[in-house]
Parts: structure tokens; sequence; C-alpha cells
């Protein structure tokens, strides 16, 4: 049976939690965006990377860029991660939100292979895992409802093969009026990913022996991350007007 959409309404949306995973398609997710706006208008950002492969740059790497905002990851570990992002969401009484279906699915599957990988207390894990099937809310019926009601003549086009979906948050972004800039856009922030992870692999992490080139992929990469969680949220509160 479908579950009903719960009534959000748009104080919730403006003091939720939203968050994105990055990484390649056919992989576990290497990184979260976590973005937060404070009731003073305080822009918080949040980037727990969770691939251990990707920590030399993590560890070093500081962007050449004067454009920084939307750069912040620190070496973390998933359980721990999203057991802080529940506590703090109960705390704080925010509603957390991410754009598809993609973060409840590897969040659900993710915490179910370390029960078993890592002995975890089984009851723990499935009350953590019940916690996120009934509380991260899907932005995408909501901007889909909101675009029905108010751009019912838009019609998005296809991606890509390979992308194909129509509903893309980058296609929502244009329609809301949210610009990201070229180099942030949305297509390339797997193989940029894949790109900085093969050439720290190739040099047994050794960061030193990263090209500009890939340092450069690494802070787009994040940078692209943090603009789709502050999209989310610009698509979510319209969504609730």
């Amino acid at each position: 049976m479908k579950k009903a959409r719960p009534e959000i309404t748009y104080d919730q949306a403006k003091r939720g939690m939203y968050i994105d995973f990055e990484g390649t398609m056919k992989d576990p997710a290497s990184f979260l965006g976590v973005f937060v706006v404070h009731d003073d208008g305080y822009e918080e950002f949040d980037q727990p990377v969770f691939e251990r492969d990707l920590w030399p740059v993590v560890r070093s790497h500081e962007p050449d860029s004067k454009q920084t905002q939307g750069y912040e990851p620190r070496e973390a570990y998933f359980f721990q991660t999203f057991c802080e992002l529940h506590e703090r969401a109960e705390n704080e009484s925010r509603k957390i939100f991410a754009y598809s279906t993609r973060e409840i699915n590897e969040i659900l599957e993710r915490l179910n292979e370390l029960c078993l990988e890592e002995g975890r207390s089984p009851q723990l894990v499935k009350l953590e895992m019940e916690w996120w099937e009934n509380n991260l809310v899907n932005v995408l019926p909501y901007a889909k409802a909101w675009k029905k009601r108010h751009h019912p003549d838009v019609e998005f086009e296809r991606g890509p093969p390979g992308r194909s979906a129509r509903h893309t948050l980058e296609n929502f972004q244009k329609l809301i009026g949210y610009k990201v800039p070229k180099a942030f856009a949305s297509g390339n922030s797997a193989k940029r990913i894949r790109y900085v992870r093969e050439m720290l692999n190739k040099h047994n992490g050794d960061y030193g022996k990263l090209t500009g080139t890939a340092k450069g992929k690494w802070t787009k990469a994040c940078i692209h991350n943090w603009h789709d969680c502050r999209g989310t949220r610009e698509l979510m509160m319209v969504s609730c007007k």
C-alpha cells in the first residue's frame, strides 16, 4: 500500500535538514551533504565522507578558488553520522528531507550491512532503520504536486541515456529559478569522484601526487553537493507555499 504523503508546513520546510548523497552509481555513496539554515539566516553545511579511499584528499586539500562556500568535507563513519542526525532532528524538532528515494534506500541497505559486518546490535540497527524509514521526507512527490498545480503545461525533457528521468532536481531547479553555475551542474559529480579515487589509489593514497586537475574535480564535486542540498531546500519551500 502506498504511504500517504504527510502534510508539511512552510516553516517545517524552512527549518528542515536537507541531505544528499554523492558517489558513483555502482558503489556505496562516497559522502553526504547536510544543509541547515538557522533562524538567523546562517547557512550551516557539513560533508561527512564515508569512503576511506578519499580520506587523504579530505585531510589535505584546501581549495585554490575563493569560492569555498559549500566545501566542508570531513572524515566520518556511516552509522555514527546517521545516529547523530537522527538525534539532532529530534532534539531541535527539525524534519529531514532528501530529494528522492535514493537516500532512504541507501541508508537502509548500508545500516543493514553494517549490522552484519560490524556485529552491531540487530535490535539497535533495526530501530535506527525504522526511524529513518518513518521520518526521512521524500521531496519529489511534493515537487510534482506543486508543478501540477502551478505549471501544468510545463513538460520536462528526458535526460541523456543513463539519466533519462524527467523529474530531476536539475529540471526543478531551473523551473523555480535556482541557478547553479555550469562548473557545478549535474552530470559530472560521479565521474569526478571516480577520477579522484583512481588517482589516489594509483599513488597509494599520496595526496601530494595528485594533479591540479584531480584537486579541482574534488572541489567541484563537493560544491555541486552543496547546490543539490541548498536547491532541494528552495524547492521544498516553494512546494509548501
